[in-house]
């Protein structure tokens, strides 16, 4: 917490003497000590002062980011108080920075201070939108996230198209490690244009959780191998469910997850691929309609036969072997245990592992020491990236000392989803959040999401939870946040109403 804050404050301070270093001479042209703006964060205290602005703007000090936003504003004001008309209001935010810096060193002799404030009502109208602005910002950056679910990895728990809300405190909030980035985005657009910058990085810091992370909970996490990102925090989202803690020993046999060698217990929203075999042509639209089955693909024909792969949870199973008389198969699609995955297991070694057939394999808690081999050396490749300078060897043996926690994801898809089998562990510090609740959830076709005249809306999914549970507490905790908002909001309004 402390190196945290003190990264913060050297931010704070270097980018309160650059706004020093180029507004000093404006300064002057004001009927106070103009050696008042020397003295730091005063400086902003004394010109919001002169402005007649709420003192509630110092707050904006608080995020790196919202910080700028400050100092912008308060060049954006400098500029209007040395000039008779405020035409040309885009070059002026555009270039606000440059024409700050023109006005101070090129032009100062000749400026005349015309508008020392901007006390009216179209002004405070500004302030009340920029605090609106503020406030959405805060609460997507420290409380909680807006995310939609883009792939089918988690069926039939969270579908494609559901809309949900992350709580950031829930597993402990983790403050920004880029803290310079574009409000409301988070990476990259087009796969090209970084909306943030990774030449200032904040040390990592959590505080602490609410509540533990428990086997099966559903989270948000930044993907560990983004090799685009290097910012933690900036790493592309995903979605799992964990199924293993620190301490846990993954272990999987003919498709079937055991958690410390005991079977995972049922649960409806896990699917599997099945191989579907009929001597008349399936009708997949049908399925796709009325059985709300997303994933089939026909295989092939062969002597009259039509073989398809199928994602099914058990009750969809069930439904099938119902609905179809003239079924000829319906079994799952098991990869053999003698054929190895090379996205799983990249080297030759004497235990074949893939999708069906994984472990044992042991997760490591914080304090472990644990030997690395060539069987698992695939699986923990990445924990050396939060692990360094732990590697030791003793009998030509090599071990890592583990300072972190990790834990293990898998969709509940489970042949259709890309997670902790195929690309290792997750690293505490990767942890986002909890999803707690769907408030939108829209069907679309999966192959053009962007067809809006095909968008049918999901109503039964509409302002649910993701885990059925407390659904009253999550809607009481929606509530109080918009309420709380609104107030604010309102109590701004009439008191700026009033002067």
């Amino acid at each position: 917490m402390f190196q945290y804050i003190l990264f913060h404050l050297i931010f704070s301070i270097i980018i309160n003497i650059f706004h020093v270093f180029i507004t000093y001479n404006l300064y002057k042209k004001y009927n106070f000590n103009h050696k008042k703006c020397y003295i730091p964060f005063y400086n902003i205290f004394i010109f919001l002062r002169v402005q007649n602005k709420k003192s509630w703007f110092i707050l904006f000090l608080i995020n790196p980011l919202t910080s700028i936003i400050l100092y912008y504003i308060l060049w954006i004001d400098l500029i209007h108080s040395f000039r008779e008309k405020e035409d040309n209001k885009l070059f002026t935010i555009v270039f606000g920075i440059f024409y700050i810096i023109y006005l101070n060193f090129f032009i100062k002799k000749k400026l005349k201070l015309i508008n020392k404030n901007h006390n009216n009502k179209n002004h405070n109208n500004k302030n009340i939108i920029l605090l609106s602005i503020i406030l959405s910002f805060i609460i997507h950056t420290y409380i909680v996230q807006p995310f939609v679910i883009p792939t089918s990895s988690m069926e039939k728990s969270l579908l494609v198209g559901d809309f949900i809300l992350v709580s950031k405190i829930n597993y402990g909030l983790r403050m920004p490690i880029s803290p310079i980035f574009i409000p409301f985005f988070h990476n990259r657009l087009f796969d090209y244009i970084n909306h943030y910058t990774s030449l200032i990085k904040w040390p990592y810091f959590r505080f602490n959780s609410l509540e533990s992370i428990r086997r099966n909970d559903i989270i948000v996490f930044n993907y560990p191998l983004d090799k685009k990102n290097f910012s933690i925090d900036r790493k592309d989202h995903y979605v799992k469910r964990c199924v293993g803690i620190p301490g846990d020993i993954i272990f999987i046999k003919n498709g079937k997850l055991f958690i410390n060698y005991i079977q995972e217990k049922f649960f409806k929203g896990r699917q599997q691929s099945f191989f579907f075999k009929r001597k008349i042509p399936l009708n997949i639209e049908y399925l796709m309609n009325k059985m709300d089955i997303e994933d089939i693909e026909m295989i092939g024909e062969f002597n009259n036969e039509y073989y398809y792969q199928i994602m099914l949870n058990e009750e969809n199973k069930k439904k099938i072997c119902k609905l179809f008389n003239n079924l000829i198969l319906l079994k799952k699609n098991i990869t053999p245990y003698y054929i190895s995955d090379k996205v799983i297991q990249p080297k030759k070694q004497k235990y074949v592992w893939n999708r069906d057939f994984f472990g044992p394999f042991y997760i490591p808690k914080k304090g472990d020491i644990i030997e690395i081999n060539s069987i698992n050396s695939s699986l923990y490749k990445n924990i050396f990236l939060y692990e360094k300078g732990k590697i030791f060897y003793k009998k030509k043996k090599k071990f890592i000392r583990v300072m972190n926690n990790y834990y293990f994801m898998m969709g509940d898809n489970r042949h259709n989803s890309y997670d902790s089998r195929y690309w290792g562990l997750v690293p505490e510090s990767h942890i986002v959040g909890k999803p707690i609740f769907i408030w939108m959830s829209i069907d679309w076709n999966r192959n053009n999401p962007i067809n809006f005249f095909h968008w049918k809306i999901r109503w039964d999914r509409i302002m649910t939870t993701v885990n059925g549970n407390n659904i009253f507490l999550y809607l009481f905790f929606l509530f109080l946040l918009l309420y709380m908002i609104h107030k604010t909001i309102y109590k701004i309004i009439n008191r700026n109403n009033k002067n």
